[in-house]
């Protein structure tokens, strides 16, 4: 009878260990989707500001109508989570990318339209991946919502940078 009870309390923590390691996972991949999305947001922000290439702001506007449309699902997923965010991070992202565009200028916008197009390549490999991983269902549900414009995205920079 002893032996049994061990069993199954050795059986229960692993299981509740595998429970919070998973969560860890969901928690710590929802975390990098916020960030990736911030850095998607302050090159949107800042390429607006900073071009003058008629197809570059239109895509920016297209962008962060995605962010817009794309925000209350990931509000929804990350409601009661601990991410571990704070203002600092953000802040950090914003000026990082301040700096960064202190060297664009019409010489070199081409390089930066090939970096924002990477930067949302990045992406769609990145909810791809957890599509294929299928480690949570709202995440998985997230994916495949954002999925879709993000590579029609894509597919805009690079027929952009065909031009």
């Amino acid at each position: 009878m002893r032996v049994y009870s061990f069993i199954i309390t050795i059986f229960l923590l692993l299981q509740s260990s595998a429970l919070i390691s998973q969560d860890l996972k969901d928690e710590n991949t929802l975390r990098d989707i916020v960030f990736m999305r911030t850095e998607g947001l302050v090159m949107t922000q800042l390429m607006e500001k900073h071009t003058k290439d008629k197809q570059m702001l239109l895509l920016c506007k297209r962008i962060k109508n995605y962010y817009q449309k794309t925000q209350p699902i990931l509000l929804e997923i990350v409601k009661g989570k601990t991410l571990q965010l704070d203002q600092n991070q953000f802040d950090q992202i914003w000026k990082a990318g301040e700096k960064s565009f202190e060297n664009y200028n019409d010489k070199n916008e081409k390089q930066w339209n090939l970096l924002f197009e990477e930067h949302i390549n990045a992406c769609v490999q990145a909810y791809t991946k957890l599509l294929q991983e299928r480690q949570d269902d709202d995440i998985s549900y997230f994916s495949f919502q954002a999925l879709p414009e993000l590579v029609n995205l894509a597919a805009v920079c690079k027929q952009m940078q065909t031009q």
